[in-house]
């Protein structure tokens, strides 16, 4: 089974949630005609820092270049974890993970997005839009939550995982795989071609889509080889891809190969019109480590809270706004707030984040906004800590006002680490024993939120499908 369609009927949401629903945004109608359409773009594991238009040296990113230039580009964007499925229900609610309460990954509670909380795909359909998510791997399947909302939800797994027992996916996702998907993930050129047959079958209503590429994550699945020759890359089958060498030649020949599928997408949307009743939002939902976060911090992966896994690429095109740059700190929980204020939609409930219009405006606030994450999979007893560095196998929680940052360390407090983000953009310092001050004025969030409250240590349902895929994908395990 290669795609799956869920129909999510709203008459049996939560009952207090569809009131809601109703009461601020008019009940559902048939849409408005001139709606916008939306695109929400999402790239796995990818750092800011390699994109071109962020100043990086390669040319990775030609197509998203040429929307970051008609539209804005945040600099300073930060993400809410370190992992997929609790950054990625953040950016569909506009909530903090203490706050959605999607936290971790597997194995204990806190590992589904609760059904009263209101996503984007969910606020739309009430107001006609047509929904639909085409995306690339386990971590941000219905087996989290983030389905909700979407009349069609297309994941190109196979359900036949059930059948494999866990020995037999690790050793098909540890070696190269050059087809077009596995039973974990699928390569981006088979989600773009789910979401361009969607796009292709839509009429008058405005829609919303998501589209989630996974290549950059994970080199069990590459680009054809013909692609991967044009950068210089040949797949060595003696080489496992999980090999640090390996990962770092292919991190950016996988971020050109997703820009390349982005491509596609933009282009049809051009060729049927759409393209100028289009708001496009193209962002990340963690970076990853590579050889300098192993050299600074002693991790080559993602899961912990430095710049390089959280500061992620954040670009908002709206049809006929001016372009800008805007470099003050903002987060990925900004992007729900901003969508609704765009096409003049009202949250149905709180969120945390704030619109990014007056930035993008040229309009500057009176305090900076505090950007929150954090990492509670570092100790639980499903993930693998092997390599971690020893005082990072902890319950993490961070935040930053955009110049000092906080990463306090919940059950050793004496290993928190503050740094100085505008003299010391690498973290290299801590400066938690020296400016304590500091710590005091960014700890006070984290009390005044009961963030480090943290999910109820009781196991979860054991699903040994979903250990396969997690262990395949090196999430599980030793």
């Amino acid at each position: 089974m290669t795609q799956r369609v869920i129909k999510t009927p709203y008459s049996i949401l939560v009952p207090s949630f569809a009131i809601c629903l109703a009461t601020l945004l008019g009940g559902c109608g048939n849409g408005e005609q001139g709606q916008p359409n939306v695109l929400l773009v999402t790239l796995d594991t990818t750092r800011a820092d390699h994109l071109s238009c962020y100043g990086y040296g390669k040319q990775t990113t030609p197509r998203i270049d040429a929307i970051a230039r008609e539209g804005v580009r945040f600099d300073a964007a930060m993400s809410t974890a370190g992992i997929t499925p609790m950054s990625h229900a953040s950016i569909l609610t506009g909530l903090n993970p203490y706050s959605h309460n999607l936290r971790v990954f597997w194995g204990d509670a806190g590992h589904r997005l609760p059904p009263d909380i209101p996503t984007l795909p969910e606020i739309l359909a009430t107001r006609g839009y047509e929904t639909g998510a085409f995306v690339s791997a386990y971590p941000v399947s219905a087996a989290y939550g983030l389905d909700r909302g979407f009349e069609t939800f297309d994941t190109g797994l196979d359900d036949s995982l059930g059948e494999l027992d866990l020995s037999q996916q690790q050793k098909h996702d540890s070696h190269w795989f050059d087809g077009p998907r596995s039973s974990t993930q699928r390569r981006g050129d088979q989600t773009t071609d789910a979401a361009l047959a969607w796009l292709g079958e839509r009429g008058s209503k405005p829609w919303c889509a998501w589209v989630h590429f996974f290549d950059v994550h994970d080199f069990s699945i590459v680009p054809p080889a013909a692609f991967a020759a044009r950068h210089g890359v040949t797949y060595d089958p003696s080489v496992s891809p999980r090999d640090p060498d390996a990962r770092e030649a292919l991190y950016d020949p996988e971020l050109n190969f997703v820009d390349t599928q982005l491509g596609r997408i933009f282009d049809a949307l051009k060729a049927s019109g759409q393209d100028q009743n289009t708001i496009i939002v193209i962002t990340a939902d963690h970076g990853q480590g590579l050889k300098d976060g192993k050299a600074r911090h002693g991790w080559i992966k993602h899961r912990l809270l430095y710049q390089w896994c959280l500061r992620v690429p954040l670009i908002l095109r709206i049809p006929g706004n001016a372009p800008a740059v805007v470099e003050s700190q903002v987060r990925s929980i900004d992007i729900l707030p901003t969508l609704l204020e765009a096409l003049d939609l009202a949250p149905p409930a709180p969120v945390e984040g704030k619109s990014l219009l007056a930035l993008a405006r040229g309009e500057t606030e009176a305090s900076p906004r505090l950007a929150y994450a954090d990492a509670l999979n570092l100790v639980d007893t499903h993930s693998p800590k092997r390599g971690l560095p020893a005082h990072c196998i902890d319950n993490l929680f961070c935040v930053s006002d955009g110049r000092w940052k906080l990463i306090h360390h919940g059950q050793h407090p004496e290993n928190s680490e503050l740094f100085d983000l505008e003299n010391d953009p690498l973290e290299l310092r801590n400066l938690a024993s020296t400016h304590p001050q500091h710590v005091t004025r960014l700890r006070a969030f984290l009390e005044e939120t009961r963030a480090m409250e943290v999910r109820a240590e009781v196991a979860g349902e054991e699903d040994a499908a979903a250990a396969a895929r997690l262990h395949g994908l090196g999430y599980v395990g030793d």
